[in-house]
């Protein structure tokens, strides 16, 4: 798939000094409220936010607060459509932040009813266990969505790592060790087994106030 038939993709993440996401317990309380402000500006400068199944276990908005904007497209990785209709990102301002969910072609039409009835898109993208990200891409990209802030787990960014589906990164760096293998990390998955097969990123700024600091790089 040629790269400019697919949406342009931020990860965004903050991190402990240890590269944790979470704690074990999976906590992830590490933005300040100058760092929100930052990471909801970024929201209001890209077609839609994604994320994986298991961050609506804590039941987010995914809403930009903090500044004036038109809003935009919420999208979940759900290969199996499992989230609970009573979500917030399906029933929080439906008509400001349209909810797409991705899920595979093995899942029924009758068990997409319920998500369809509440005016969720549903976009089926492959025939395997898990969603087929190229596809994918390639059918958000027509539907007009060029610019993506990806805040996916350990999971999630593993699989938009291996497949090179990270252009550019907005890194924050909170001043804590938390430890734990259980911990959830940055990237999880398989990783790669080379250094020379992973991929490289270009340091383009670093910001620092307090103990944080924010990098951003681009590939």
């Amino acid at each position: 798939m040629s790269e400019s038939k697919r949406p342009y993709i931020i990860l965004s993440a903050a991190m402990t000094i240890d590269g944790k996401i979470a704690s074990k317990s999976g906590d992830s309380e590490l933005s300040d409220e100058e760092d929100w402000q930052e990471v909801h500006k970024l929201r209001t400068k890209v077609d839609a936010i994604l994320v994986g199944k298991n961050t609506i276990n804590e039941n987010p908005k995914l809403h930009i607060k903090y500044y004036t904007h038109e809003g935009y497209y919420r999208i979940v990785l759900d290969s199996n459509l499992t989230i609970p209709i009573s979500s917030n990102v399906i029933t929080y301002l439906p008509h400001l932040y349209p909810t797409i969910i991705c899920t595979t072609e093995n899942v029924s039409r009758e068990r997409m009813k319920k998500y369809l009835e509440k005016k969720v898109t549903i976009i089926r993208a492959g025939k395997g266990a898990r969603v087929d990200l190229f596809k994918l891409m390639a059918k958000l990209y027509e539907r007009g969505i060029k610019s993506i802030l990806l805040e996916g787990g350990g999971t999630v960014n593993w699989s938009f790592v291996k497949h090179g589906l990270i252009d550019e990164i907005r890194l924050t760096i909170a001043p804590w060790i938390v430890g734990g293998k259980e911990a959830i990390n940055l990237v999880d998955g398989e990783g790669f087994a080379y250094m020379k097969d992973s991929l490289q990123f270009k340091l383009v700024s670093v910001k620092h106030r307090d103990n944080y600091v924010t990098l951003k790089y681009k590939r």
